[in-house]
């Protein structure tokens, strides 16, 4: 038996171990064997140790939840799946919080004097909020990731293991869909 079905072997009793008795310990002994590779994934996203370090522990906190609901062959696969998500789940609400900042500072500057101003501003941010979740779910994701995360084509590629093609022709198209969104909706 290889290395590797020993681990696999190890991971599926663990998890059963979990699932049938709610043993912390099985899941702890589990998730520590991958915490490394999780916290270099995390970081990988993050750009930082503090936030690295909180979304190991959320991702602790979220397998416990759904390993007791789900059925998983691949332990390390899906726990690589599990924490791709919630990083990009939490680097979009981190991006929500700070848009609504920035919206909130933008009404509150003196920069905008002119109500009609403020109100065209909030309009176009609103139509261009409206036309991205009309986006298919992959453009929209690739905008998110090469627009406002400012990831590079080449960072899409490694981190949503697609083709640079794939990447590059759901971001062209996202932005085509995009401006004739707009255009059809007032602009």
């Amino acid at each position: 038996m290889s290395d590797l079905s020993r681990k696999s072997n190890k991971d599926n009793e663990l998890i059963l171990a979990y699932k049938e008795t709610g043993n912390i310990q099985a899941l702890g002994e589990l998730y520590n064997s991958y915490m490394s590779l999780i916290y270099g994934l995390c970081l990988k996203y993050f750009k930082n140790k503090e936030d690295s370090e909180d979304a190991v522990m959320g991702i602790y906190e979220l397998i416990s939840i759904k390993l007791k609901t789900q059925e998983v062959n691949n332990f390390k696969s899906w726990l690589f799946v599990v924490s791709k998500n919630y990083c990009l789940d939490k680097l979009r609400k981190d991006k929500r919080d700070l848009t609504k900042e920035k919206q909130l500072a933008l009404m509150q500057s003196s920069e905008y004097f002119h109500p009609d101003e403020v109100n065209e501003r909030e309009r176009e941010f609103n139509l261009l909020e409206q036309c991205l979740e009309k986006l298919p779910e992959l453009q929209k994701q690739m905008i998110d990731l090469f627009y406002y995360q400012k990831k590079s084509y080449q960072d899409i590629v490694d981190s949503e293991r697609l083709s640079w093609n794939r990447v590059r022709s759901n971001i062209q198209n996202g932005r085509r869909n995009l401006k004739q969104c707009i255009e059809a909706n007032g602009h």
